[in-house]
């Protein structure tokens, strides 16, 4: 499904930083079509900067007539300015836009109610606003995105080896060598899954899926530690870390597919149909 997102007010450089993002990050739900609010007739959701409301008052009116069901992001400096419930802090835009939008969609627009959806079409139909409705007849839908991990370690050996092991099972992947670089990565992109070492210079792996699992818009992401640390208060450590899975190196190949097949299947509440949509090809083993 392809949303129309409209930009209302925000500085030139905001604009291209947005549109970079929301481009290159990989989204296997959702597609969206940025443009400037002067420019576009209509759109699901404007994203708008505070510090220019009053320049960005008539775009958005226009916008809001159109589609009355408009749902409106806000940037200020505190994260707290807006009336929508999507509001965030100027200095964390480029690291939440893009699971904001996911959340707008979501909470917004796939849970209306089936009365307001026919409201909606009446409406439409009348010539009076947005339909906010699949593709037109003929165009065919945004396809799925592939599954995508990173995968995390100081070792260029591991993350090759890892990198084509998940290759095998049609699960596209990059790498960090450290903490730092990983973190980097999982603020402008989107991963189904993560792997981590344990002992990497400066943070740690437990440090790194502890702030993975407290950050709201990646708590949901599943992490796998891999690790040569075999002890029960390390395999006690990753737990209250709140990694999903504890693997210890040396590992079989078995057992890394099963783990990564279990991880998966849990993610997707056990939808194999949808992995299988993504292009996700379980390993044959034994």
């Amino acid at each position: 499904m392809s949303y129309r997102v409209a930009l209302c007010g925000l500085t030139a450089r905001d604009e291209r930083l947005i549109e970079i993002v929301v481009s290159r990050a990989p989204n296997p739900k959702f597609s969206f079509t940025l443009g400037k609010a002067s420019v576009m007739s209509d759109a699901h959701i404007a994203i708008v900067d505070e510090a220019s409301a009053t320049s960005a008052d008539a775009n958005l009116d226009k916008l809001r007539t159109n589609n009355p069901g408009l749902v409106v992001v806000t940037i200020s400096d505190t994260g707290l300015v807006g009336d929508s419930g999507y509001c965030v802090e100027r200095k964390s835009l480029l690291l939440k836009i893009c699971r904001l939008l996911d959340s707008a969609v979501e909470m917004e627009l796939l849970k209306r109610t089936p009365q307001a959806a026919a409201q909606t079409r009446r409406t439409v139909a009348n010539g009076d606003a947005l339909a906010i409705s699949g593709p037109p007849p003929g165009v065919s839908p945004a396809p799925m995105q592939p599954v995508r991990a990173l995968v995390v370690d100081d070792s260029l050996p591991v993350r090759e080896q890892l990198a084509s092991a998940l290759t095998r099972l049609n699960i596209s992947s990059e790498t960090a060598e450290n903490a730092s670089s990983a973190m980097e990565r999982l603020q402008i992109a989107n991963f189904d899954l993560v792997f981590l070492d344990v002992v990497m210079p400066g943070a740690d792996g437990y440090e790194v899926c502890r702030n993975i699992k407290k950050n709201i818009y990646t708590r949901s992401m599943p992490v796998i530690m891999l690790t040569s640390r075999s002890s029960p208060f390390d395999r006690a450590r990753g737990a209250l870390a709140g990694c999903d899975s504890y693997l210890v190196k040396p590992i079989t190949w078995e057992t890394f597919f099963t783990a990564v097949d279990k991880t998966l299947m849990k993610s997707a509440r056990n939808d194999r149909g949808l992995l299988t949509a993504r292009g996700y090809r379980p390993a044959k083993v034994g």
